[in-house]
């Protein structure tokens, strides 16, 4: 009997200890099971007298409750509150206070809890915390299938439109001709809303959208999961080039009381305070901070970042073989110093679409192989892949040796670069397309050479003025001895330049354009990476751009959003390289990332670029041009 009595308390308390009935009045209803499900997890209630009342309307304030327990959000319970028909001792009070301190909610004067909740906003609300409001909001022209959504404003159109091409769906109802976008929520609708939130959370989520920006172009958007984890928030409140300044001022705010750290992104170091669990905390800090004089920037990051199985956020721009489309790399400003952001060299060129080009020094200086219609402006790095394009626009990957030669006569040096910081020792060109002078030292000395033809010899001063239809050669230690010794005023001198690919492949002498980046991402459908690149820029998440070709001539552009959480963590370069194999690419490169990923359709900017102030000016871009573009 003991041992009896023993199996049965067992059983009992292996029971959920607050396990709600299954109510009589949801038996074949047609979301009997989903309401069921979610009463037994607690995460929705039963209603009057042991019902659920699936065919009521549900208010405000307990869609709130039921949405704040499905995210799995801890309560919390503020002094002061955030609207005045939500005091503290309303049964919905913690719930709002809840929405409104992770960002779900905006504070105000009324909430109106008691109010029944409309479909539109609902479905709205889950979007939201889904973590795909910014997908809704560039959804607004989609065509929906219902008679009664067409005057709804297009952020609310784009929250139907995620609601029913996501996959799978989150809007799993009963066929209808009409969406009824203001009429009430009923419980049962509710319920539904919040178990297929739950699917997308738990079991994953594909959102997939392709749109014809140009004959033979398309844009495709596609994110896929979303986010697990609990968002902590911290406040920026500096970036540096240099460590020693970023480290002076976060011991300067530890000294004051603030948790303060250094991160380090995009060759800064960021200092950045707090670990904080609401937006809403984040907020107060940053009011705080900024009353200090301190400039703040809100950002948010996660633990575990690179465990997590997403979200993850692409864009691709796919060009079909034969579509009279151009591809060409285009300068920041038309120069190599200065910079310009992608989406203003975009619209200046009259591009369809583009994303940032290559790696560049902070004054726009490209780093690597960079030409544009033939003329060469910076010479390859010889461990880092450039991308050609020849003539046919025939799309090639090589890592290049650059061999360059100035002669006077019978006699020759070596060039060493082309429109570059010149170091000790070097022989650097400097053209028109550098910058109106050559920003040099007085160490060396520079040949001002027009059509062919020595100038003037400027020795120990610099900076040089260079001739629009001409160049300057800039020399130190022997070069600068070589200048002196071989060029006179009058002198021709020719210069000479080859590439030599490592592939050996005849075709790059038809190139006309390249772009430098690195590394090789894909080389006959296989991995490739390294290229020197450290460990901390390829297998950490970060914003990509990258440029790849396929079997069938099809070239994509893709850009990968990162570094917000809530959004998009960032790709590692494996797993770029996987999402590009997945896409049907064989052969690619990766580009610039990090806050330089920007991708722009028809002049606007349809990413979101990752740095805290927005989108980044950069060197260069990769644009997509209609045919009989100069």
């Amino acid at each position: 009997m003991r041992r009896g009595s023993l199996v049965l308390l067992v059983f009992l308390l292996a029971l959920p200890a607050t396990a709600q009935p299954v109510p009589p009045d949801i038996r074949g209803h047609w979301a009997e099971n989903r309401i069921s499900a979610l009463l037994a997890r607690n995460i929705i209630d039963l209603g009057n007298g042991g019902r659920f009342q699936p065919d009521d309307p549900i208010l405000r304030g307990k869609f709130i409750e039921w949405l704040v327990r499905a995210k799995g959000l801890p309560l919390l319970r503020p002094v002061h509150a955030s609207f005045e028909d939500v005091p503290p001792w309303h049964p919905a009070f913690p719930y709002v206070e809840t929405a409104v301190a992770f960002g779900l909610v905006e504070g105000g004067r009324r909430f109106l809890p008691e109010e029944a909740m409309t479909r539109i906003d609902g479905f709205t609300l889950v979007i939201l915390a889904l973590g795909y409001a910014r997908e809704s909001a560039v959804l607004g022209d989609v065509s929906l299938p219902f008679t009664d959504t067409s005057s709804l404003p297009g952020t609310a159109r784009g929250v139907l439109a995620v609601s029913i091409l996501a996959r799978p769906p989150l809007l799993r109802e009963p066929p209808a001709t009409r969406f009824r976008p203001f009429a009430p929520m009923t419980r049962a609708e509710a319920a539904n809303l919040l178990w297929s939130y739950l699917q997308a959370i738990e079991r994953g989520i594909t959102l997939r959208v392709t749109t014809p920006i140009a004959p033979g172009v398309e844009l495709v958007v596609e994110k896929q999961g979303a986010l697990r984890a609990p968002l902590l928030w911290r406040v920026q409140i500096g970036a540096f080039q240099n460590q020693e300044n970023a480290l002076r001022l976060a011991e300067a705010m530890r000294a004051q009381g603030f948790p303060a750290s250094v991160e380090f992104f995009d060759d800064f170091y960021k200092v950045r305070v707090g670990n904080l669990k609401t937006r809403r905390e984040a907020e107060d800090l940053a009011r705080r901070l900024s009353s200090m004089g301190l400039p703040t920037w809100i950002v948010s990051t996660v633990r575990d970042f690179e465990a997590l199985p997403g979200p993850f956020w692409s864009g691709e721009v796919i060009i079909t073989p034969g579509s009279r489309i151009l591809l060409a790399p285009a300068l920041a400003n038309g120069r190599v110093i200065g910079r310009e952001r992608t989406s203003a060299i975009a619209r200046r060129s009259g591009a369809i679409a583009a994303v940032n080009g290559g790696f560049f020094h902070p004054d726009g200086d490209p780093t690597g192989c960079l030409m544009i219609n033939g003329e060469l402006i910076s010479e390859p790095t010889p461990e880092r892949t450039c991308m050609g394009i020849t003539r046919d626009g025939e799309i090639l990957f090589a890592r290049l040796r650059f061999e360059g030669t100035v002669a006077v006569g019978e006699v020759s040096i070596p060039l060493d670069g082309i429109n570059r910081a010149r170091k000790d020792g070097e022989l650097i060109l400097y053209t028109s397309r550098y910058h109106t002078s050559t920003l040099t030292n007085s160490s060396g000395t520079e040949a001002i050479i027009l059509r062919g033809t020595v100038q003037e010899i400027l020795d120990g001063q610099g900076n040089s003025t260079i001739p629009p239809d001409g160049y300057v050669l800039s020399g130190s230690g022997p070069k600068r001895r070589w200048i002196l010794e071989n060029l006179r005023p009058g002198a021709t001198v020719h210069l000479s330049f080859r590439l030599l690919p490592d592939s050996e492949d005849p075709r790059w002498g038809g190139v006309i354009h390249m772009i430098g980046g690195g590394p090789r991402l894909l080389v006959s459908g296989q991995y490739m990476g390294g290229e020197g690149f450290p460990i901390q820029f390829s297998h950490k998440r970060h914003p990509r751009t990258a440029v790849g070709v396929t079997r069938t001539g099809r070239v994509l552009l893709v850009v990968v959003d990162g570094r917000q959480p809530d959004h998009s963590l960032g790709m590692t370069l494996p797993e770029l390289a996987a999402l590009l194999l997945r896409l049907g690419v064989t052969d690619a490169l990766n580009l610039d990332g990090g806050g330089s990923s920007t991708l722009v359709v028809r002049g606007m900017v349809v990413n979101s670029p990752s740095d805290e102030t927005g989108e980044r000016a950069v060197a260069d871009a990769l644009l997509v041009l209609p045919a009989g573009s100069p």
